[in-house]
């Protein structure tokens, strides 16, 4: 227990050490994180080429689909993309009726979510 000597503080534990025991926790945490979204991309990715609802001419569009993940600092972001410069045309035009990103990432939310409350309760 700490004690106080009228004149300050005394630590039984140096603030600084405290300091790196959460640098320490932060950083597992991070590398669960990124453990969980790595796990989540070849599922997302072949979902959504799975679940494409367009007809292939060339099965460029299919075979683009991709994922990938980004960490920068505290964020972890995982994304969903075409590979081909028309895919923006398949999921905006036509009132979404060629979409599969949105429709792929609906699909899976309430797993990552699951995952994500799992890891950090």
């Amino acid at each position: 227990m700490a004690t106080g000597t009228g004149v300050g503080i005394v630590w039984d534990v140096p603030p600084s050490k405290l300091a790196e025991g959460l640098t320490a926790y932060e950083k597992k945490i991070r590398a669960a994180v990124v453990a969980l979204v790595e796990y989540f991309e070849p599922i997302l990715e072949s979902y959504a080429k799975a679940n494409a609802p367009w007809t292939d001419r060339t099965a460029n569009a299919r075979q683009s689909l991709f994922t990938v993940h980004e960490v920068a600092g505290d964020l972890v972001t995982l994304y969903l993309s075409h590979g081909m410069e028309y895919g923006v045309f398949l999921e905006l035009c036509n009132s979404g009726k060629y979409s599969i990103i949105m429709k792929t990432l609906q699909a899976h939310y309430s797993d990552i979510k699951a995952a994500l409350d799992r890891l950090l309760a």
